[in-house]
């Protein structure tokens, strides 16, 4: 069944060329051009997928990606910039103009892949890709998208070490190390949420020179 998407327009010249897209892709594509409608239009139709036209500049992400989030869908996000490392934390993938049809397939299977292995679990920690939910021996706790992938990645490889380049292309979607601080404050913050004593981490380890290693414990 090919993915229903819901896409947040606004006015800007590419507005056209990314509905075409997402619709060469055989995606199902619901359209709306008023971002305060995006709530409640996923509420109503329950895509599988949000892509937000962030091209014109006009749309605030945050303000958006905040209404999404009150209504507890936990739906994934892929946001379409003019700058592909104009990153934004609060989606699930992103995609920078102009883009390819190849490449904007391997972001929305990206922004959605997590729901193809729903339920992890490592130790007492265990993820929920569908509703999003992470819980460390039964009490839930809320992670930010990119805290999300960045813990579902280094689950998925559970024992193994990643080093930063994986990391920081599976995250954020960029092979750029020339600064990785950002990598090392998303770690922190998700040991701060998993953690007993974040600054003695028992369960995303540190392999230096390396990268990261996410070891199980009971």
């Amino acid at each position: 069944m090919p993915p229903k998407v819901l896409l947040i327009e606004s006015e800007s010249a590419e507005a056209e060329s990314i509905e075409t897209a997402l619709l060469d892709r055989g995606c199902e594509v619901i359209t709306i051009r008023r971002p305060f409608e995006a709530a409640s239009q996923a509420m109503a139709d329950w895509p599988d997928l949000i892509v937000v036209n962030a091209c014109s500049g006009l749309v605030d992400i945050a303000e958006l990606c905040q209404a999404l989030d009150d209504t507890r869908l936990e739906l994934p996000r892929l946001v379409i910039a003019r700058d592909e490392l104009d990153n934004h934390c609060f989606a699930d993938a992103h995609l920078g103009m102009p883009f390819t049809g190849r490449l904007l397939t391997q972001r929305i299977k990206k922004a959605i892949g997590v729901q193809a292995n729903r339920f992890l679990r490592v130790g007492d920690i265990t993820l929920d890709g569908l509703t999003r939910r992470v819980q460390r021996g039964g009490h839930a706790s809320h992670l930010t998208p990119k805290e999300f992938r960045l813990l579902y990645l280094l689950m998925l490889h559970a024992g193994e070490v990643l080093n930063r380049r994986i990391i920081m292309k599976e995250v954020w979607d960029t092979e750029y190390l020339g600064d990785t601080r950002t990598l090392d404050v998303h770690v922190r913050w998700v040991r701060e949420k998993l953690e007993d004593d974040p600054s003695r981490p028992r369960c995303i380890i540190t392999v230096r020179g390396v990268g990261y290693r996410f070891s199980p414990r009971e």
